[in-house]
């Protein structure tokens, strides 16, 4: 993209330069004059006219710069200019780029690692329990966050935001980390158990994490995971919802 831009500088200059010189005045009153004398002094074959109208292009353009030279050097000079502020330009954004993207490599990445569910019975209150690791290469900050567990039709779209909870801690990147334990509020029922067995609801663990990384900038985790269905049934296995989950 660097070298691009670059490019596109340099002929734009280039085609400035070229139309300022061409509709010079007296580069076209010295093209006019030597046209003649070319016409004149030229063999009938094409190619002599040619090598005549070169020759006198190089000659008004010789003569062009004789007359103007001051103007010209001035005009180099700008361009010089412009090249420089250009440049430096180029370098202050590759070097915010590599600052950017560096950050990103570095930050912390808070989220769930592992997550299951124990208590799935007709008169139970089941508990999903999840571990939240730092997955980046610098410590997260204020590290707070809320969680709940729902029984909900499968095709559910609206989860409420539940109260913060554990308060405002530090996690370190590798195996550093902490559980969140969330109990659903109500009994399942025969009615809940055949309804998650067939699929038609599910049981929701849904939350947010919320903290500040090594570069003083808020980040969010949000999570949502499901058990219900056949291929989970009878496990303790939860699975990443199609929608609810991102990272800012």
């Amino acid at each position: 993209m660097l070298r691009l831009r670059a490019w596109l500088f340099f002929s734009l200059l280039l085609l400035i330069g070229i139309l300022l010189v061409g509709t010079a005045p007296s580069f076209q009153a010295c093209l006019k004059q030597e046209q003649p004398q070319a016409a004149a002094t030229a063999a009938p074959q094409s190619h002599g006219t040619t090598v005549l109208t070169a020759r006198s292009t190089r000659e008004c353009l010789t003569r062009f710069y004789t007359e103007n030279r001051d103007d010209i050097v001035a005009g180099f000079a700008l361009i010089l200019l412009l090249s420089t502020i250009f440049l430096w330009f180029a370098a202050r954004d590759l070097v915010a780029g590599t600052h950017d993207f560096a950050k990103m490599q570095l930050r912390a990445y808070l989220g769930p690692s592992e997550t299951f569910i124990t208590g799935v019975a007709a008169g139970e209150k089941p508990v999903v329990e999840c571990t939240i690791r730092n997955f980046g290469q610098t410590p997260a900050h204020r590290v707070s966050y809320w969680a709940d567990c729902r029984v909900l039709d499968s095709m559910a779209d609206s989860f409420e935001r539940g109260p913060p909870e554990g308060g405002e801690r530090t996690v370190n990147p590798g195996r550093d980390g902490f559980t969140i334990k969330s109990r659903l509020p109500e009994p399942l029922t025969e009615e809940d158990m055949s309804k998650i067995k067939l699929g038609t609801s599910a049981i929701y663990f849904f939350g947010a994490i919320t903290y500040r990384d090594a570069f003083a900038r808020s980040r969010k985790t949000q999570f949502r995971f499901q058990h219900g269905g056949v291929r989970l049934f009878g496990t303790e296995d939860m699975t990443l919802s199609p929608k609810g989950n991102r990272s800012s």
